[in-house]
């Protein structure tokens, strides 16, 4: 058994050990910057303000917009000129422009560059590619439907580029040359965006979850045979390694501390994509969350009302989107300097705030008649509501705590129409992949000058055990080339 666990650690850890140090190395560039992406403050600044004088009335868009628009996150902005409105989820939105008679060129690469010089007015276009197949900056397979993108170069010591959908003329990925080094040495090969696997999520699913799974049995084994070696070598004095070699003998220090580690990283990625633990991690619906369909002629306010009044108080109005909390009807009115939701139950245009009394009647009738509950009002955060950036949670929050059979707990605060919900398998996914991977704990986290030193010990260790094993392989690779050649000389 011994040997065979040596040979399997040795000959995994020829193929792996680089892809551990990989996955180190971009662990630590992720912790300052991420993969590019067109963020919703680099649209806003660029979008054209919506004029409440010019935009027509909800009673004639109602018939041109799908009967269940109001469910699939329905909002109207203004980026080229053109107010369309856009409904659907993350990747898969449906654009409707409210100018009936506008109709899309069926050439729309004279829009796209169009769109192009608008976004960045500055800088000039040095270059232009059709690209007909997805690349490593768009490699998710939903943007096959807007292929070809035209990707734009700019001049400048930043080196711009742009991508536009030549379906929708849409802005699809934006990025300097900064963030694309970056990403080179972070995201991608922390992520494994290898572009003609991502675009099929299954097959990256698969990847990931193999390449992880071997990782794992490779740290296993090596953790086996760690303490075993300490153990033979007990008489010498705690802990006391037996090689004599430099190499090995860092490798198996700090292979024993650094690997559980590594494999607890290893696990925690490895976990929500495994059908053992399928039943704890499936994702469930939040329990009686999800309302019965709101009708449209449940907004009262005529929304461009609305926007005249954020307009005057706040400034210009960038986008609208239509919302409700329980059965009131909201609407969010986006500027460049927040969010202002307006509550659209009637013709008057007054602001929507969260009271206790409404957090205390969504409880009651999210319980029933036959559920226990409790609600505790927190002002510090907990373990579960909790984040890593500053303001993004806002407190004081009622924790209401369910007696279900799948222990449901919620979090309402005053200023989200919806609650944070966490049950059984919620929790197991916060602790497997939040609490594993990303050290979400609440004493790091009240602590981010801790939570960093810990980070940066602890990914740093994990390198050196990885590189120590990239070294051991290399040296076992070139003894077997020896053994060949001298085979081959003597036969």
């Amino acid at each position: 058994m011994v040997k065979f666990f040596i040979h399997v650690h040795r000959i995994l850890g020829v193929f792996l050990c680089l892809l551990c140090f990989s996955w180190c190395i971009s662990g630590i560039v992720l912790m300052y910057h991420g993969y590019p992406r067109v963020g919703i403050n680099e649209r806003l600044s660029r979008q054209e303000i919506l004029d409440s004088a010019k935009l027509e009335s909800m009673q004639l868009m109602w018939g041109r917009l799908p009967k269940d628009v109001l469910d699939k996150n329905l909002s109207l902005n203004n980026p080229y000129g053109k107010p369309v409105f856009h409904y659907g989820r993350w990747r898969d939105v449906e654009n409707v422009y409210m100018d009936s008679t506008y109709v899309l060129p069926s050439n729309t690469y004279l829009l796209c560059e169009e769109h192009a010089r608008l976004w960045c007015p500055n800088h000039r276009i040095v270059k232009v590619d059709t690209m007909r197949e997805l690349d490593v900056w768009i490699p998710f397979g939903q943007l096959k439907r807007d292929l070809p993108v035209y990707a734009f170069y700019y001049d400048g010591p930043e080196h711009y580029r742009l991508y536009v959908s030549s379906r929708t003329g849409d802005i699809l990925h934006f990025s300097s040359r900064e963030q694309r080094f970056w990403a080179w040495i972070g995201a991608i090969p922390h992520w494994l965006y290898i572009t003609s696997i991502r675009q099929n999520m299954q097959s990256w699913d698969a990847l990931l979850y193999w390449s992880t799974l071997i990782c794992m049995i490779m740290c296993f084994t090596g953790f086996i045979l760690g303490i075993r070696s300490y153990w033979l070598a007990r008489r010498k004095g705690f802990l006391h390694s037996p090689y004599k070699k430099p190499w090995f003998k860092w490798h198996h220090i700090t292979g024993f501390f650094f690997g559980i580690f590594l494999f607890t990283w290893l696990f925690s990625a490895w976990a929500p994509m495994s059908p053992i633990f399928s039943g704890l991690f499936r994702g469930e619906k939040v329990k009686g969350i999800v309302q019965e369909s709101i009708s449209p002629a449940a907004y009262q306010l005529d929304y461009r009302a609305a926007i005249a009044a954020v307009s005057r108080e706040q400034g210009g109005v960038k986008e609208i989107s239509w919302g409700r909390f329980q059965n009131i009807p909201l609407y969010k009115v986006r500027t460049e300097n927040g969010i202002y939701t307006i509550d659209a139950s009637s013709d008057t245009v007054r602001p929507f705030y969260v009271t206790e009394e409404m957090i205390y009647s969504a409880v009651k009738k999210l319980a029933g008649d036959t559920i226990r509950y409790t609600i505790t009002k927190m002002d510090e955060y907990d373990n579960y509501y909790i984040s890593r950036k500053k303001g993004r949670l806002p407190l004081p929050v009622y924790k209401v705590v369910m007696d279900t059979e799948n222990n449901d707990v919620y979090y309402y605060n005053l200023e989200s129409d919806v609650p944070q919900h966490y049950d059984d398998n919620g929790r197991w996914r916060r602790w497997a992949f939040r609490g594993l991977h990303r050290l979400d704990f609440k004493f790091l986290l009240d602590r981010p000058i801790l939570w960093t030193t810990v980070m940066w010990v602890l990914l740093l260790g994990c390198t050196f055990v990885s590189l120590s094993g990239i070294v051991l392989s290399v040296k076992y690779i070139i003894r077997l080339l020896r053994k060949r050649n001298k085979k081959y000389k003597i036969n």
